[in-house]
C-alpha cells in the first residue's frame, strides 16, 4: 500500500455506506477530477431484512462497525485530509436509524450523514458521467442497489465542472430522477426462495419490475445515453469481461454492454445455482452472487422500458461523487 503523501494536493476517503455493501475510495485531486488511490468494498448487508421487518439487525449492525473501524484505520494510513461518511437507502428507511447511528458515534467516534434522494441522484450522476469524456446530450444513470434503483436523467454539459462549487451545479444538471422501491436485495429476499428460482418467482419479479417502472416512468429526453453505475452493472461488465481482464473500479475507465449480451446473461443466471453464479467470477460475485441475478433482470427491464440497445457502464459510482462533493463544499468529518 503506497500511502505517501508528500504532496500539498487534498486527499479524500469517501465511505458509502449502503443497503449491500460499504465502500471506500480514496482519491486526491487531479486536474478537474479525481485520481483514485485506493478502493474497497464489503458486503455488510447492512440491509438484511430490513424490507420484512424494517428494521436493521445487531448482526448487521456489528459487520457495519468493524467495516467503518477497518475503511478509517486505511484512510488514516493514507494520510487523508478529510474523511467523509453517508448512508442511502437501508439508514433511510430502518426505524431504528437513529439506534445504529449512536452506536458508530459512541463505538467509533464517527457520524454518518443520511444522504437524502435528490443528493444521492446529484452526486451518483456526477460520478458515473464523469468517466466519458464525449457525453452530448441527454443520458439516464440507471444505479441498481440492494433496496432501491434510482434512476437519474439529465445532461451532464450542463456542470461541466462538479468541482468548481457546491452541489447546485450538478442538480441543475439532472431533468428529472426517480426512486424505485426494488433493489436486488429487496427483491432476492421477497420473491427468490431457491437458487435457481423457479419460473413463478422469475414472474413474479418481472412484474414487480415493470409496475414499479410503468408507475414511475421518467422523461428521459430524446435517445438517452444509458450509463449504469454501481455493483449490478460493473459486476456484470467484469463478468462479461471474463476473470482474466484487468478492468477494475480502481483503474478501469468505460465500457459497454449491449442488451443481447444482458440478456444472454440474464437466462443463464437463471439456470444457476449461487455456488455456480459465483465460480463465474469469483472477484466480482464475492458477496452478491445470491443477488446478482435480480440484479441482472433489473437491467434487463430497465432497458427494454426505455428501449436502450447499449448500456455504458461507467467505473465510477456514488462514493466517487462524494469525493468529488467533499473538494467541492470543503465539508467532510475531521480526518483525525
Amino acid at each position: 500500500m503506497d500511502s505517501s503523501h508528500a504532496s500539498s494536493t487534498p486527499r479524500i476517503a469517501a465511505i458509502d455506506v449502503g443497503t449491500n455493501t460499504a465502500q471506500l475510495l480514496v482519491a486526491e485531486r487531479d486536474g478537474a477530477g479525481l485520481r483514485r488511490l485506493y478502493v474497497a468494498e464489503q458486503f455488510v448487508r447492512l440491509g438484511e431484512g430490513v424490507d420484512a421487518r424494517n428494521r436493521i439487525g445487531a448482526d448487521a449492525r456489528d459487520r457495519l462497525l468493524n467495516t467503518l473501524h477497518e475503511y478509517v484505520h486505511t484512510a488514516r494510513e493514507y494520510d487523508v485530509d478529510a474523511l467523509s461518511i453517508t448512508g442511502t437507502s437501508a439508514l433511510r428507511d430502518a426505524v431504528n436509524r437513529d439506534a445504529i447511528l449512536t452506536a458508530v458515534e459512541d463505538k467509533l467516534g464517527l457520524s454518518i450523514e443520511i444522504l437524502s434522494g435528490a443528493e444521492e441522484a446529484a452526486w451518483s450522476f456526477a460520478a458515473a458521467c464523469s468517466a466519458f469524456d464525449s457525453l452530448t446530450g441527454p443520458c439516464l444513470v440507471v444505479d441498481i442497489g440492494g433496496g432501491s434503483t434510482e434512476l437519474v436523467a439529465g445532461d451532464p454539459s450542463v456542470a461541466d465542472d462538479p468541482l468548481a462549487s457546491d452541489s447546485l451545479s450538478n442538480l441543475d444538471a439532472i431533468t428529472t430522477r426517480t426512486s424505485l422501491d426494488i433493489g436486488c436485495v429487496r427483491l432476492t429476499e421477497r420473491c427468490f426462495a431457491s437458487q435457481p428460482p423457479s419460473p413463478d418467482a422469475v414472474d413474479a419479479t418481472e412484474q414487480l419490475i415493470n409496475k414499479s417502472l410503468a408507475s414511475h416512468s421518467l422523461d428521459s429526453g430524446p435517445s438517452p445515453t444509458l450509463i449504469g453505475t454501481a455493483g449490478t452493472a460493473t459486476a456484470l461488465a467484469r463478468v462479461d469481461a471474463g476473470p482474466e481482464s484487468p478492468w477494475d473500479a480502481l483503474h478501469g475507465e468505460g465500457s459497454v454492454l449491449t442488451h443481447r449480451a444482458v440478456r444472454d446473461w440474464r437466462e443463464r443466471l437463471l439456470r444457476l445455482s449461487v455456488d455456480e453464479v459465483l465460480a463465474l467470477h469469483p472477484d466480482a460475485l464475492e458477496g452478491r452472487a445470491d443477488v446478482f441475478p435480480v440484479g441482472v433482470i433489473l437491467l434487463d427491464r430497465i432497458m427494454t422500458h426505455y428501449d436502450r440497445d447499449t448500456l455504458r457502464v461507467s467505473p465510477y459510482e456514488l462514493r466517487h461523487g462524494l469525493a468529488l462533493r467533499v473538494l467541492a463544499s470543503k465539508s467532510a468529518s475531521p480526518a483525525d
